[in-house]
């Protein structure tokens, strides 16, 4: 609304009624500063009307663009979500139909699958952080010690990644690595 709209409409404010004079005193609050917030508002609010339900779609688009809301095609299933926070997302938040899991989720695991489908220093690692995660747990072995020893499996397995060492090597180490356990004879 332009300015000068605006200075018009609130000079053309009626008079209190009798109930408005009522309900200022009721509240406490001085007649004119209650009418004055009564005859904003009602002036400063926005209507629209629609002849079709396509001229509303196309007014929340619009609305959205004016507000840089951000959305995207989820790659999973195919619909249109509102990206928020600040953070980059491919997936929407929406639990399909026959899920129990929304798409970031279900995305999350079968991107997962994927990357370790080709590669098979992944499960060994995985196989043999789990063993030295419960060793941790049971205080077998220091946190300190299973850091270090989780830094050169990590060294270790992108080398078994990139074909540097081979997976006998690689699988070799892990037993090895191990504190308190014979070797194999």
């Amino acid at each position: 609304m332009p300015p000068e709209e605006f200075v018009r409409r609130l000079q053309n404010v009626p008079k209190p009624t009798a109930d408005h004079v009522a309900l200022a005193e009721k509240l406490g609050i001085a007649t004119d500063k209650l009418f004055a917030a009564i005859a904003v508002l009602h002036f400063l609010n926005i209507q629209y009307q629609f002849g079709a339900v396509a001229e509303i779609l196309e007014l929340e688009f619009t609305k959205m663009l004016e507000a840089n809301v951000r959305f995207r095609k989820c790659k999973r299933c195919g619909k249109y979500f509102i990206m928020e926070g600040n953070y980059d997302t491919n997936y929407c938040e929406r639990v399909a139909e026959g899920e129990t899991r929304n798409c970031q989720e279900l995305a999350a695991a079968e991107n997962y699958k994927a990357k370790i489908a080709g590669d098979k220093a992944i499960p060994i690692y995985n196989k043999y952080y789990k063993r030295y995660a419960a060793r941790v747990r049971v205080k077998q072995i220091r946190e300190a010690d299973f850091k270090k020893w989780k830094y050169q499996a990590i060294t270790l397995r992108n080398e078994c990644s990139a074909g540097k060492i081979t997976v006998e090597e690689y699988i070799q180490w892990m037993e090895d690595s191990f504190p308190n356990r014979k070797p194999k004879t």
